[in-house]
């Protein structure tokens, strides 16, 4: 007698006839899990939280509060793509997205400060051009008389002015106008010529030139010796008698285009090759000589751009009507920026350069970061330690410089305050001898950054306290970031599928044409990057670091580590056009995506191919399934999607090739979290979130049909049995089947499962089970041509079908 066995059981296969389906394959398989072999229900989805939005909410995303954890749900009207891109932390969570309006970015704080529905508040991705110009006034150099100079044995000359020099070191200076010192000589019958100058500053065995005016001693140049405070000897060549008027040469402290370094306000060195003469202490006065600015005179310009605290810098602004001056200068930078450009920026400062003639040609090279004044929100003191709370981001460093105002408690003002401790990029701490202040609010108080040289080494000059004029007398030599900015455009502002790929680099689309940003700057989008495709794209998604492109008609493989050197673009010659970007999905094999014939899948070894070809072709797919509209998530290597008219379950197995289950809860939005491993999702429009699969869950009522099973012979079957979990054990004795089992057996009982079975394609049996006895089915009718199918919320593990109870053993 035979008899049927149903284990192991499979999804659905549209596209095969149900005649021919694999054994345990079904026509109908509904809410069930089948991983496992057996029939597992899913639970019944759980409403988890709200957004706060009502309508059709098509993208959803979680950040986290970086204190409890909690999950803050972020929900978009729009299909909003999101990346993440740089540099963040835990607690800062900045992202960025695209398709809802112009490009945004956001974080935690920015998107969660207020009142749900999330995001509040985001700034546009990319800055603004500066629209002014700024404009320069160069300090005209006036020539310096010396007061005093000396040279050490190293060739090093000192020289003191009269009024201050106005040079920084690094300047390149021209010196002229040295002459000589004057004396007198005399030389009685011997070799031996007495020089006398007044102070000459001379040691013994220094080389001078002596150009004698008058008497018979010959000019030339004597090593000194016999020294004292007004006299020295040098040797003639010849004895004789004679004395005279003479002069010691000066004119080898005489220098063009030398470079100084600045020891004083009025004094200064430089490499003087030379005898050694006058020392520190006794410098030798001399007031004739000239100090002036060296070195060529060169055109110069200066620029500014916008800067945020993130790093983020703009194109510069034109630059300035040249200069021709000489480098040493002073120049006076003025029509600088004294606020945020209008719009929705986080611009706080700006950054301002120079030309500087370098080895590759003229440069512009970053004198100083400038940032705008900005208020107080709070203060407190404790031990003489002061804790400011600003209303922007303070960008101080420990052991920066900086001044405070007008604060409403006065005993926070300071000037020439330090930073000790930075608590966050809001608050920082400074020392302070006063009384303990609690936590205060305040409505006034600005804070305003030193933007001097090198701080706290050089005077400070507090930028926008009474000017926001710039004074450039800056050492030219420290200057070394140079300006990289002039080709970081904003993305364009209907920049669509913005997406992460390697280096940092993120990616988006315009119709036919591929956008890319700077590597680690997601806001800089050069526009000479854009690479145009033949088709109009319809999703990016990333695999292996590289970007997977999909369009109306052939997928593209995008990759590279710098768009600057060009990015590798490469068609991929299987016409599956992508239906919905929405549908592509990152499954670790592959991306999946909905086709015209099923789920497509690309994978860098194997390209693309029809994942679902197995189950269905082209017909059954688009009556099945509305491809156009199937929206998908990842989940425990399930692709989890929804359409217009349903949802499935599609999930990839080495063993048996594939499994395809319908369930019925649709959804317009979802996201899987990786952290937890839980698929979230939106269904309706009140913004209620649904956590999917929650075991703690009752489960929900699935079903299960099978193949249309043919028998051998004709036949009627008579009895049946469902082996499954019911909810309590009972022990039972069937007398029935007592001949082929005469142990007793404990199984489930109490849960209820339907079960249905058909002969020649006619419904002729329903029934309820509650256990895992064998029960009867009808007679009167024989065939070769059976289905079976179940319904319930309990796991199934085996249906079995015979002629009579004792022929089940065969099953």
């Amino acid at each position: 007698m035979p008899a049927v066995k149903i284990t192991t059981f499979l999804g659905t296969s549209p596209k095969i006839s149900p005649e021919l389906l694999p054994a345990s394959a079904a026509q109908i398989a509904n809410n069930c899990k089948l991983y496992s072999g057996d029939l597992i229900p899913y639970p019944q989805p759980v409403i988890v939280d709200n957004t706060s939005r009502t309508g059709v909410i098509k993208t959803l995303f979680i950040l986290r509060d970086p204190i409890t954890d909690a999950k803050k749900w972020l929900s978009w009207l729009t299909d909003v793509d999101i990346a993440i891109a740089s540099k963040t932390n835990k607690d800062e969570q900045r992202f960025y997205y695209s398709g809802d309006g112009v490009p945004k970015v956001s974080n935690y704080e920015l998107a969660t400060t207020g009142a749900a529905p999330y995001p509040v508040a985001a700034y546009d991705l990319g800055l603004p051009l500066p629209t002014t110009v700024a404009t320069t006034v160069a300090t005209t150099f006036t020539t310096k008389a010396t007061a005093s100079f000396f040279r050490d044995a190293g060739n090093i000359a000192t020289i003191t002015t009269g009024v201050a020099h106005d040079l920084k070191s690094g300047s390149i200076v021209s010196i002229s106008a040295f002459t000589f010192l004057t004396g007198t000589y005399n030389q009685a019958a011997t070799t031996t010529i007495t020089v006398t100058i007044t102070a000459h500053g001379l040691p013994n065995g220094v080389s001078v030139s002596l150009d004698f005016l008058s008497g018979t001693a010959t000019d030339g140049n004597y090593v000194v010796s016999n020294v004292a405070a007004n006299t020295f000897d040098v040797i003639s060549s010849v004895s004789a008698t004679t004395s005279g008027n003479v002069n010691l040469s000066l004119t080898s402290f005489n220098a063009a285009n030398v470079e100084c370094t600045v020891t004083g306000s009025t004094t200064f060195t430089y490499f003087s090759p030379g005898f050694q003469i006058g020392t520190s202490g006794t410098p030798i006065v001399f007031t004739a000589a000239k100090v002036d600015i060296g070195g060529l005179t060169q055109a110069r310009a200066y620029v500014f751009t916008w800067y945020t605290p993130w790093e983020e810098e703009s194109i510069a602004a034109k630059p300035s009507a040249n200069l021709f001056i000489k480098e040493g200068q002073i120049v006076t930078v003025s029509n600088l920026p004294t606020a945020k450009p209008t719009g929705n920026n986080f611009v706080r400062g700006v950054r301002l350069y120079r030309t500087l003639a370098a080895a590759t040609g003229t440069e512009y090279y970053l004198l100083k970061t400038l940032w705008f004044p900005t208020g107080l929100a709070s203060v407190q003191r404790t031990s003489n330690v002061s804790r400011v709370a600003l209303i922007y981001p303070h960008n101080l460093a420990i052991d920066d410089v900086f001044k405070i105002s007008a604060c409403t408690v006065a005993s926070f003002d300071i000037t020439g305050g330090v930073v000790t401790d930075t608590i966050d990029e809001y608050i920082f701490e400074y020392a302070q001898v006063a009384g303990d202040v609690a936590n205060t609010l305040v409505a006034a108080g600005t804070l305003y950054h030193d933007v001097s040289e090198n701080p706290p080494t050089t005077t400070a000059r507090y930028w926008g306290d009474s000017t926001y004029d710039f004074t450039d007398d800056f050492d030219s030599r420290t200057l070394l970031d140079i300006l990289l900015t002039d080709d970081y455009d904003a993305p364009p502002e209907n920049l669509q599928g913005l997406t992460a790929i390697q280096n940092n680099i993120l990616v988006g689309f315009v119709d036919n044409t591929l956008f890319f940003s700077e590597p680690g700057a997601p806001h800089a989008w050069p526009a000479k990057y854009a690479v145009n495709l033949e088709y109009n794209i319809v999703g990016i998604s990333t695999i292996s670091g590289s970007a997977f492109v999909t369009t109306e008609a052939y997928p593209f493989s995008v990759s590279g580590i710098d768009p600057a050197n060009g990015m590798n673009t490469a068609r991929i010659d299987a016409n599956f056009p992508c239906l919905n970007k929405n549908s592509m999905v990152s499954m670790g094999y592959g991306i999946v995506y909905s086709t015209h014939d099923g789920l497509a899948v690309y994978s860098p070894g194997s390209g693309v191919g029809i994942i679902t070809k197995l189950l269905f072709n082209n017909d059954t797919w688009t009556s099945t399934i509305d491809p156009k509209t199937v929206v998908a998530e990842y989940y425990g290597e399930n692709y989890f999607a929804s359409h217009s008219t349903g949802a499935f379950i599609f999930e990839q197995d080495a063993k048996v090739g594939s499994y395809f289950v319908n369930v019925d809860y649709s959804f317009s939005a979802s996201i899987y979290d990786a952290i937890d491993g839980i698929v979230y999702y939106i269904s309706g429009t009140n913004g209620d979130i649904y956590q999917w699969d929650d075991l703690t869950q009752p489960s929900v009522a699935m079903e299960w049909k099978s193949k249309t099973i043919i028998t051998k012979e004709m036949l009627n079957l008579g009895a049946a049995r469902i082996v499954a979990d019911y909810a309590t054990e009972t022990q039972v004795w069937d007398t029935d089947v007592q001949l082929w089992n005469s142990t007793l057996e404990f199984w489930d009982a109490a849960d209820n499962i339907t079960f249905y079975l058909w002969a020649n394609k006619q419904l002729i049996f329903t029934t309820t089970v509650s256990d895992s006895n064998v029960f009867r089915l009808p007679t009167g009718y024989r065939t070769d041509t059976f289905e079976v199918a179940v319904e319930g919320d309990v796991r199934i593990r085996a249906i079995h079908l015979g002629e009579t109870p004792l022929g089940l053993r065969t099953a």
